[in-house]
């Protein structure tokens, strides 16, 4: 099962970062299209080197909000080789959207891979950022939005006009 899975899986972390990928693939949904993107999950622990520095997932949470399911990855960042300030860190928490289906594949890298729906709302934004703020003061949000891929023709479309889905961009 899993092996079929990864034949469908279109993440493309081969060619990209291996820590994230994403694809947008739109679905109608509650009366309306989502951007349902493919998530890489991070090997926590593992450094992730920058231009300027480096990063460390640490922690993956699901928060509830409205009732669904909101994928989080904690972790700290280091800005250690910056030619015009001092070395600093800090702590973020990444939020790449709704959980729409958890770990459906493998990449070529062996990471598991979800699919999330990139959170646009606004009023869900501003909520989920401050329900954040308050259980982790001061920490630094990234919350995925529209940048992190383009548009695509949805999976069965796609299948239909024996197209692939186009990449999208990573964070």
């Amino acid at each position: 099962m899993l092996a079929e899975q990864g034949q469908l899986c279109r993440c493309l972390a081969r060619v990209l970062a291996p820590v994230w990928c994403a694809i947008i693939t739109f679905v109608a949904g509650a009366g309306k299209q989502v951007k349902v993107v493919e998530f890489a999950h991070p090997q926590l622990g593992q450094e992730i080197m920058g231009r300027a520095g480096y990063y460390v997932p640490v922690e993956e949470h699901i928060v509830l909000h409205n009732g669904r399911e909101v994928l989080c990855i904690l972790g700290q960042a280091w800005l250690d080789n910056s030619c015009c300030s001092a070395a600093k860190s800090w702590g973020y928490v990444q939020v790449p959207g709704f959980l729409v289906r958890r770990h459906i594949c493998r990449n070529e890298s062996g990471t598991f891979v979800s699919e999330v729906d990139i959170i646009e709302d606004d009023t869900d934004r501003s909520s989920i950022r401050q329900s954040l703020l308050e259980k982790y003061p001061g920490i630094q949000i990234d919350m995925w939005g529209a940048q992190y891929g383009r548009e695509a023709t949805s999976h069965s479309a796609a299948a239909a006009a024996g197209n692939t889905i186009r990449p999208g961009g990573i964070a």
